[in-house]
């Protein structure tokens, strides 16, 4: 026997139902609108919690759900685990529970960084995640990266370097300049190099701040993973935390 197609009548059914399948489409109309909803409401989160950060202030789930999320309530985990996600992930900057009780929270940047790359208007955005990725790839790449490869791996992000980001502006700009002037990062030319090229390392204040073991268990916590499913890095950055060293 061939099975019944939802879309045709149901054999036994009312002349209703038989002139009106079960509407189907309009479960996946709603679905819809609940999908866009919830993408609505975590971009507004997202921008709630960098108000929150520009001013300093703590924020609370209350607060969240009175001013941001409101009738969506029963999805709040859903909103705000995708909304601080994207917070890590584009921006550098964490949101840490700092009273369980009273669900306070904390907007900070990450790794312990003291450099967001903000220029102190309401317009502008935090730049640190760009800076954990390039000291990333830094890394990643045996502690010196060329600079074709660091452009390649800021490309995936829609980052180009003479190309305007609408969060990084001037991405050159950024990395050659105001990243190498606060001393995160060395730029330097390639020993040796004819014709000329040149790398990146991590600078002084990179070494000072944060470490290869923190930079390692970030990126596997925003890519879901464990600092140990990449073996080689992880055992060099717990070297260097056993000898006390951020090199």
């Amino acid at each position: 026997m061939a099975p019944n197609s939802w879309s045709q009548p149901i054999e036994g059914s009312s002349s209703q139902r038989e002139e009106d399948p079960f509407p189907w489409h309009h479960l996946e109309e709603r679905e819809s609108l609940l999908r866009n909803a919830l993408d609505e409401k975590m971009a507004d989160l997202v921008q709630f919690l960098l108000l929150k950060y520009r001013m300093r202030e703590l924020t609370t789930k209350a607060e969240m759900l009175n001013s941001v999320i409101k009738n969506y309530g029963e999805h709040f985990s859903v909103i705000f685990g995708v909304a601080t996600e994207c917070m890590q992930l584009v921006f550098g900057i964490d949101v840490k529970e700092v009273d369980p009780s009273g669900h306070t929270y904390a907007i900070v940047n990450a790794l312990d960084l003291t450099y967001d790359g903000m220029l102190g208007d309401d317009q502008s955005m935090p730049k640190t995640g760009l800076l954990i990725i390039i000291l990333f790839v830094i890394f990643m790449e045996g502690n010196s990266a060329n600079e074709e490869i660091v452009w390649e791996a800021l490309s995936v992000m829609g980052v180009y370097a003479g190309r305007e980001h609408f969060i990084y502006g001037n991405p050159r700009k950024l990395v050659l300049e105001d990243l190498v002037q606060e001393q995160y990062l060395e730029y330097r030319q390639v020993p040796g190099s004819d014709p000329a090229c040149y790398e990146f390392l991590w600078g002084p204040r990179a070494h000072a701040e944060t470490s290869k073991m923190k930079v390692l268990e970030y990126l596997a916590r925003i890519s879901g993973s464990e600092p140990r499913s990449y073996p080689s890095l992880y055992e060099e950055a717990l070297r260097d935390e056993e000898n006390g060293v951020h090199v």
